[in-house]
Formats: structure tokens, sequence, C-alpha cells
């Protein structure tokens, strides 16, 4: 039975629509009160990958949407491939393909793009290895700039484009400036200028309330643009929400 560790508490939940459903029903359960504000929304593109995965080392995944949105679309040439690795950036990641039923190669911890790589370097010779990279239209390319740099031939496959939510109107249709809140909640680092702009002008100062992120350059984003109380959880699902508690916890023990 979950305990009412949130009771009277309003988390902010700036992820997209399709992707915060877990943070908010387990604050829910906990007595606490999620309200979904999304800073980046995210559609599927409508391509098709075209050539033969047995042509790349490796299949990269950048995210889970690339996993939800791109997965059906590269997973009849992964099949046919017994040699191709298929690779995560993270953990969250890797579980969506792991829940596919397929092995896929990860770095522990937060992951990120110079962890998987020094993964990589344990199984490929970078220097004359190919990869594919599943990603988002629009993104940072920061994980390809590195492997380029590594010496690898990448291609890239993107299958959804996100979309920047700015709309300063949004926080108060959606009710989230009437009783205010008490933390929130960002798991991308272009989510955060987004939200600062829709809140900007409001009677809400997001700089100052609680922030909590699932990776640290997430964490450094905030931080360069104000925000002063950051939080760096191990992902965006058990660990955050246990983050959470404990802060709201430790908060009592101050009473």
């Amino acid at each position: 039975m979950t305990h009412r560790t949130l009771e009277g508490k309003a988390i902010l939940i700036a992820r997209p629509r399709g992707q915060a459903e877990y943070l908010m029903n387990q604050i829910e359960s906990r007595a606490g009160r999620a309200i979904l504000c999304p800073a980046i929304d995210v559609i599927e593109l409508p391509t098709k990958l075209i050539g033969s995965v047995s042509a790349y080392d490796a299949v990269i995944f950048v995210s889970p949407t690339s996993v939800q949105m791109g997965w059906k679309k590269v997973k009849g040439l992964i099949e046919g491939s017994r040699n191709t690795l298929i690779a995560a950036v993270g953990s969250a990641t890797a579980n969506k393909i792991l829940g596919e039923g397929f092995k896929v190669l990860f770095p522990e911890g937060q992951g990120g793009a110079r962890a998987l790589i020094a993964v990589l370097r344990d199984q490929l010779n970078l220097s004359s290895s190919r990869v594919l990279v599943v990603n988002g239209d629009g993104g940072d390319g920061d994980l390809e700039d590195l492997l380029k740099l590594e010496g690898l031939e990448v291609d890239t496959f993107a299958c959804y484009r996100r979309l920047d939510i700015r709309d300063a109107s949004q926080p108060e249709r959606l009710g989230a400036m009437r009783d205010g809140f008490d933390a929130w909640v960002a798991t991308s680092r272009r989510s955060i200028g987004n939200m600062l702009a829709q809140f900007k002008g409001q009677r809400i100062k997001l700089k100052t309330t609680p922030l909590f992120v699932n990776h640290s350059a997430i964490a450094n984003e905030a931080l360069v643009k104000g925000v002063t109380n950051v939080f760096v959880c191990q992902d965006a699902g058990t660990a955050m929400i246990q983050s959470i508690e404990d802060w709201f916890m430790s908060l009592k023990f101050e009473e």
C-alpha cells in the first residue's frame, strides 16, 4: 500500500503528454496533485527507413521516444541481422528495448553520449564502424558529433519531431496558477527554456521552485538559466519519485 507521502503537495510535470502518465499516477497515488504542463510536444514523422540494418555495426536509440516511434520501423531489419548491436544512451531507453524482447548495450548510471561511447569502445573498432542513430528531427546532435569525432561513419533516422510549447497562457488555462505548486519536473534541456518562457511574468517564480531532473546536463542547463534549487535523479521513473518523496519528507523533519 502506498503511503500518503505527497499529501497536499502539487507537482508540475513539464513532460510531453504521452510521457507523463507514470509520474502523474505515482504522484496521485501518494495523495499529491499532479499538474501536466507540457514544455514540448512530440509528433511521429511518416518516414520510412530505407536500406538494410545489416549494413550497420550498431543501431543506437537516443531516447525512450525514439524506441516508441522508431522501433516498429527498424524492427524487421534488426530481426534479420545477427551481428548488429542494439545500443541505447541510457537505462530508460534500454528498458524500452528490453521490453521488446531484445538485448541492448547501454551505459550504467545516468548514461549519456560520452558514457555510451565508452561502452561501444569495448565492443567495436570505432574507427572502422558504421552506426545508425535513431533520433528526433531537430535534436542537439551531440551524440552524432561525438561519434564522428571517434571516426565512426554515422547515419541518422529521424522518426519524430519535437515542437516547443512556449504559450504563456498555458499555465493559467490548466489551473496551475490558481493554488500554485511545490515542485516541478523537467526531463530535457530544451524544456527548461520553454517552461521559463511560459511562466515569464507569472505570479509564481519558477526559478525558485524546486526542480527535479533526470540528468546532470539538464541540471546544468537549469542552473545556467537561473534556477536555484535543482535535484538530479537517476531516472525519470522510480528514482525521481523517491527523490521527490525524500525532499518533502526532509522538509517535514525541519518543521
